[in-house]
């Protein structure tokens, strides 16, 4: 027969070990939440700096080439040479920061689109560095284009982001210019005054007086 004593200490143990998982498990917990998860690789690393110089060619062959100045300004080199919207390329230089790889595929680059690219972004950066971006097809649940840079694999990137960049190729960021106000016109024509004949003292219409002739 097993002594009262005995049975306290195993009562005792039995409480301890559960105490000791309880506390195990509690650890487990606040580590997995203040670990965050991590989320889609940027296409670009941050150490390349900011990116200077942005070359957008469509396969259509229209171009928008934009670059930094010796003042950091941004200007216009294509389709025409002119100081460019400094907001709309200052958002996207911002933009290529904000390109996400989604995964990376292993397929042929005939099947992705990359054989033949539809755009190609050639983008450098204050380190010195210049990448090449071949943009392909639309993936088929139409989230993302599969893309090339620099000749190594094939990923797929966020295809709201890149939609932003290519926008540019119809819409290139010129200088808006200040709309010339129209001039003022006068209303209406003064009105001209006629003048109306005093009555003759007799109150007859006075006719005119012919001409004395020789």
């Amino acid at each position: 027969m097993i002594r009262r004593s005995t049975w306290i200490v195993l009562a005792i143990l039995l409480a301890l070990v559960g105490v000791s998982f309880y506390v195990k498990d509690q650890k487990a917990r606040r580590t997995a939440e203040a670990t965050p998860t991590a989320g889609p690789a940027a296409l670009f690393a941050s150490a390349e700096g900011t990116p200077t110089d942005i070359l957008i060619e469509g396969s259509n062959g229209v171009t928008v080439h934009i670059s930094r100045d010796q003042t950091g300004k941004w200007v216009l080199k294509a389709p025409t040479q002119a100081d460019a919207d400094q907001a709309s390329a200052e958002a996207a230089a911002t933009q290529l920061a904000a390109l996400r790889v989604v995964s990376t595929v292993d397929l042929g680059l005939d099947v992705l689109g990359l054989d033949k690219p539809a755009d190609t972004l050639t983008i450098s950066y204050g380190s010195g560095k210049t990448h090449k971006l071949l943009v392909g097809s639309v993936t088929p649940i139409q989230s993302g284009y599969y893309v090339q840079l620099d000749g190594g694999p094939s990923q797929v990137v966020e295809k709201s982001g890149l939609d932003a960049l290519l926008a540019l190729l119809a819409k290139p960021p010129y200088l808006a210019t200040l709309t010339p106000v129209a001039s003022l016109t006068p209303s209406a024509a003064a009105p001209t005054q006629t003048s109306t004949p005093a009555p003759s003292p007799s109150g007859l219409p006075l006719t005119p007086t012919s001409a004395a002739t020789p």
